[in-house]
């Protein structure tokens, strides 16, 4: 085979995989970032009073001052629009490869987030649809990871890649919390904040579009070294069998890792859906500074996610089991202990409720060594199943936060609030101690090893290298 092209920057030559990555990332981040719009500037979209400019109409007040059950409903509108398009998405990407379909995906969310200051100024409705559009956009994120992953991903950095392309929640986060901060206190409104989003998306996606190939043979920089780079043994790699659903979905393993899935996703949506809200209208901080507050901790659970990763790949005198225990324990129990305190603290005494959900996010970091691994471990050729559970159970965190929230938090006061954090808490901890009792690194028993050609089972192939399957590569 020929080299097909050769990089503009020579540093870039052979690396056309990084750019991928790269460009993927960012795509998936600003899906999110356009979700998550939404849950800070509800913090500003209701007209200020006592300012020297003309009156709006009762109409437009009313529309922009939401109360808890209209900011529910938005919520649930994305939650829905997810799940809705979670499965035609899974077949479009199987027909149509994923180039053309996640830019389609990421026109979708350009356009309705461009569309949301219209939409909220011309009736609550229309800001609902819009809103379902943005979760049917979101609905695509969790397949292109797979799809990148699969066709540019070497095997030796399969981790690399599902780290950095599964960290999409806390990259949109670090950005849009500042930014949307800034803005919605800026001359230019709340407003501004949704059209920044939109035209940022636009430019990642016609990165995409100009870029992206579905076979890496077909990209026209791509070089035979790279090539062999990527596909390097995945020849070798035994055919995806089916997946016996029904033995998954009752072993106690496994349910124990989709319980602490469960508590952990929910954590997490509760801080990105109303962590703007309970700092800025129980704990009475300023709209700028509230931006910062939730965006700084994510970005400590990122940088904790990725040390983590590597320690648990690193640290050889704890056996997996032991690891997995101990990371698991860091993520959840520690995060239960701090949110059941957080509930209890004083408003008067805000900088301590910021700390603790400081202690919150850098532990929940460690979930990477935790129950993720587990799931790899014991399902083995069948993680690809398992893994895409918790990534519905993240869809389903999407409708159940805002009920949770919308049934208890009905006057905004810490007492209620309270009650909020300590479900979260008690669903953590329990979550936690299910897990250490069921977690193990040995393969369950709807697991088998692929057969060498003479029938016997491959010994001598590392355990690594038998997990793998052909879809996972």
């Amino acid at each position: 085979m020929k080299e097909k092209g050769s990089s503009v920057v020579p540093c870039l030559e052979n690396r056309q995989r990084y750019i991928v990555l790269a460009i993927g990332t960012l795509c998936i981040a600003s899906i999110a970032s356009n979700m998550t719009v939404i849950n800070f500037t509800m913090i500003c979209m209701a007209p200020k009073t006592n300012t020297s400019e003309l009156p709006m109409t009762d109409a437009s007040v009313v529309n922009l001052a939401y109360d808890n059950k209209q900011k529910s409903i938005i919520m649930w509108a994305a939650a829905v629009g997810t799940l809705a398009a979670a499965w035609p998405f899974h077949w479009f990407y199987q027909q149509f490869g994923a180039r053309s379909v996640f830019f389609f995906a990421g026109a979708v969310s350009t356009l309705s987030t461009a569309l949301m200051p219209l939409a909220a100024h011309l009736h609550f409705n229309f800001l609902v649809i819009a809103r379902f559009f943005q979760g049917v956009s979101f609905g695509a994120d969790f397949a292109a990871i797979g799809l990148i992953v699969v066709n540019w991903a070497s095997l030796k950095q399969h981790g690399l890649f599902i780290s950095l392309l599964s960290s999409f929640s806390q990259i949109s986060v670090m950005f849009t919390m500042p930014v949307a901060g800034e803005l919605c206190e800026s001359s230019w409104g709340w407003e501004s904040v949704y059209y920044v989003h939109a035209v940022l998306s636009g430019v990642l996606f016609s990165l995409w579009w100009w870029f992206y190939r579905n076979n890496p043979t077909k990209h026209p920089k791509m070089t035979e070294i790279e090539l062999e780079k990527i596909h390097r043994g995945k020849g070798d790699v035994q055919a995806h069998e089916k997946a016996p659903i029904a033995k998954i979905l009752t072993n106690s393993v496994m349910l124990a890792v989709w319980l602490s899935a469960f508590g952990e996703l929910m954590m997490s949506q509760f801080i990105v859906m109303y962590g703007p809200t309970f700092l800025k209208e129980v704990l009475g901080f300023a709209v700028n500074h509230t931006g910062y507050f939730v965006a700084v901790p994510r970005a400590l659970h990122l940088a904790f996610k990725i040390i983590s990763g590597v320690a648990s790949d690193r640290i050889h005198f704890w056996s997996e089991k032991t690891k997995m225990r101990i990371f698991n324990t860091i993520a959840l129990m520690v995060s239960g202990a701090f949110f059941c305190i957080l509930g209890y603290l004083p408003k008067d005494q805000a900088h301590l409720s910021l700390i603790a959900l400081l202690v919150i996010e850098c532990s929940t970091g460690f979930i990477c060594g935790g129950f993720y691994k587990c799931a790899t471990l014991v399902a083995r050729q069948h993680s690809h199943f398992v893994l895409s559970q918790i990534q519905f159970i993240k869809c389903l965190s999407l409708f159940i936060e805002p009920l949770l929230v919308f049934l208890i938090c009905t006057h905004n006061t810490l007492e209620e609030w309270r009650i909020v954090f300590l479900t979260h808490g008690v669903l953590l901890i329990v979550g936690n101690i299910i897990f250490c009792y069921y977690a193990t690194d040995e393969p369950a028993d709807f697991t088998h090893l692929p057969q060498a050609p003479n029938g016997e089972e491959m010994a001598d192939v590392p355990p690594e290298r038998r997990r793998l399957t052909e879809n996972e590569a």
